[in-house]
């Protein structure tokens, strides 16, 4: 434990009940977290899942739950596997805490925390609670674990006793902030820590800088950049496509993802949608890839949370269209062109907006600004360190 002055290195244990490394944005922030504050001189521990998707040479100490029971999973949602390694997990931050004496334990969504904060014999050390998204719309999201009331109302139960039982809670955006305290929490307690990334975290190595924007691509392909689970909205994006087909524009999708094509590539199909599904690789394969494409596409309307992968297109120089919820509250205007709503005809609009020649070059420019500067990981890491002290006195 250090000497606890405003401005000394903090030893933390970093804690998330998932399996990492992997490009999932969770993933992503919370490496480049922890790599922004190994930077800056604080001691940094991490507590995850057995397995990862990749190898990552880190600059902080990675601890382990035994692999028990046996999980390979890298998809987010309820999983009676989950359930038990939190358990273990519960047990693991105690011991952790007890060895380590950190001054500060951080704890990442909601599995962690509730492992931590909701059973017995909570951790003597200072617990901050760091929200990613909103549990009262993220549980109904995933649509396998009952009926979307009652999932609502676990989720909003959550959003309520998770900040009221942490010392501290870090919301990952305006929006998350917002309905924690629309849920219970005291606002006075809930703190906006905006993430960041650098294109070299988790990548496996340095990603050429991209140059400048080439020409305007050929067509009307639009990008997707992610995994392809129901809730990115992947199938708003499709009917959006389909409505500007209808109208004359020769779209396509091209989507960027390590998910099997499965059910999106042939409702492609059956809305006569070209469609072309290309893996990820590295992050300059998928940079490459995103080039190709005229505009980008969010399509995400779960409130809450942080869309990670908008840095990665920000950085790589694409134009990028939004439906209003993915980026509520984030500030992003100048950079992204969002939607009027969230139905697939606002978003055809919006696309149809970002990828003209009318402001396109200046919204590219303001968001390699933004990547560059207020979302990166120097950035991000130094309004996190900001907070953790405040936790820490």
């Amino acid at each position: 434990m250090t000497d606890g002055s405003p401005t000394s290195p903090l030893r933390i244990l970093e804690v998330a009940a998932l399996p990492f490394p992997s490009r999932q944005g969770t993933q992503v922030a919370l490496d480049s977290m922890c790599r922004g504050l190994a930077e800056r001189g604080h001691e940094i521990h991490l507590l995850a899942y057995a397995h990862g998707a990749f190898h990552v040479n880190a600059p902080y100490e990675i601890h382990r739950l035994p692999d028990s029971p046996r999980f390979r999973s890298l998809r987010s949602g309820p999983d009676w596997r989950r359930a038990l390694l939190d358990l273990r997990l519960a047990a693991e931050v105690r011991r952790l805490a007890g060895a380590l004496r950190p001054d500060v334990v951080h704890l990442h969504n909601v599995e962690a925390a509730a492992a931590t904060l909701l059973l017995t014999f909570r951790p003597a050390p200072r617990c901050v609670y760091h929200a990613h998204n909103l549990m009262e719309h993220e549980l109904p999201a995933y649509g396998t674990i009952g009926p979307r009331a009652l999932t609502g109302r676990l989720g909003r139960f959550l959003d309520a006793s998770l900040p009221a039982r942490a010392d501290l809670t870090i919301a990952i955006s305006r929006s998350t902030r917002d309905g924690l305290v629309r849920a219970g929490a005291d606002p006075a307690r809930v703190r906006v820590v905006e993430p960041g990334a650098d294109l070299e975290d988790l990548a496996g190595g340095p990603v050429p800088q991209p140059g400048a924007p080439p020409d305007t691509p050929e067509g009307f392909r639009v990008a997707y950049l992610g995994n392809l689970d129901r809730y990115q909205g992947v199938d708003r994006i499709l009917d959006a496509l389909a409505l500007l087909r209808r109208r004359g524009l020769p779209a396509e999708l091209v989507a960027i993802s390590d998910s099997a094509p499965g059910s999106l590539s042939r409702r492609a199909g059956t809305l006569g949608l070209p469609a072309r599904f290309v893996p990820h690789g590295t992050l300059a394969d998928a940079i490459s890839a995103l080039r190709g494409c005229r505009v980008a596409a969010l399509g995400r309307t779960v409130p809450g949370g942080f869309p990670m992968k908008l840095l990665v297109l920000l950085a790589a120089r694409v134009p990028v269209a939004a439906v209003r919820t993915a980026v509520d509250g984030l500030d992003v205007d100048t950079a992204v062109v969002a939607a009027r709503d969230d139905t697939p005809e606002a978003l055809a609009e919006a696309l149809q907006a970002a990828a003209g020649d009318a402001g396109r070059a200046d919204r590219v420019a303001a968001g390699l600004r933004l990547a560059r500067e207020r979302f990166s990981r120097s950035a991000a890491a130094a309004r996190l360190e900001t907070v953790l002290h405040e936790a820490r006195v």
